[in-house]
């Protein structure tokens, strides 16, 4: 099991791709929006995981609070959620899944965004 930030201005979506890193066995954190989520990165939050849209109005957007997480959690593993076609992460090995998506890509996004040993020590 990861503990896991996930973030997006949406709140629809928000909720069901919480519901999907539940099925899949993981505990989530929800924060509606960039400045929410900067709160629960700046408290301290510690997360196996940062699952977030990329384009957030009234900021800050997904690649800025990967920045700001990987500040005290360098390799904080990051899949970024988007709308458009193309987005090119800052950091290898961070995940790019375009909604909507399936369990079965978000599963596969995490295991190629979490290395094994990473998932296990969270167990």
């Amino acid at each position: 099991m990861l503990r896991i930030l996930c973030v997006d201005d949406d709140g629809l979506v928000l909720s069901i791709t919480s519901d999907l890193l539940r099925a899949l066995g993981h505990e989530v954190v929800e924060a509606i929006g960039g400045a929410p989520a900067t709160r629960t990165i700046e408290g301290g939050g510690d997360f196996d995981l940062l699952v977030t849209d990329i384009h957030m109005p009234g900021g800050p957007g997904g690649p800025d609070l990967a920045q700001l997480a990987r500040r005290t959690h360098p390799e904080l593993p990051v899949i970024f959620f988007s709308g458009v076609d193309q987005f090119t992460p800052a950091q290898p090995g961070d995940q790019v899944l375009r909604k909507p998506c399936t369990l079965g890509e978000l599963q596969q996004a995490i295991a190629m965004a979490v290395p094994p040993r990473s998932r296990m020590a969270s167990l």
